[in-house]
């Protein structure tokens, strides 16, 4: 079902993404596609997702325990890191770097295939 995001799981981390351009990572744009054409998979209501499973994103997300996380914890997730990246340059590559948006999508695809 998810198969057009989790085909990102474990490969986003090691991607060259040093170059900002436009509002935007290069090297990212692939996955920011995908994640818009999958269509219903963004939280709209993302921040009120994180608050209900009580992630403080005052602080940044990356302290949530994702290897634990439900499919909706999951989706607010991604959806707060593809999203801020649009108020925050940069934020989405961060995000890939630290290795946090390589664990959701891996817990998304172990999640989608269960």
């Amino acid at each position: 079902m998810f198969e057009r995001l989790t085909k990102y799981a474990g490969k986003l981390a090691d991607r060259n993404m040093n170059v900002e351009f436009g509002g935007g990572t290069f090297g990212l744009e692939d996955f920011v596609d995908d994640f818009y054409e999958l269509d219903g998979f963004a939280d709209t209501s993302y921040f009120e997702t994180l608050e209900r499973h009580s992630i403080d994103t005052s602080e940044g997300i990356d302290s949530c325990d994702i290897d634990h996380g439900d499919i909706d914890l999951i989706r607010a997730c991604i959806t707060w890191c593809v999203r801020g990246d649009r108020f925050c340059d940069g934020l989405l590559a961060a995000q890939a770097r630290s290795g946090f948006l390589d664990r959701c999508l891996s817990r998304l695809k172990e999640l989608d295939e269960s």
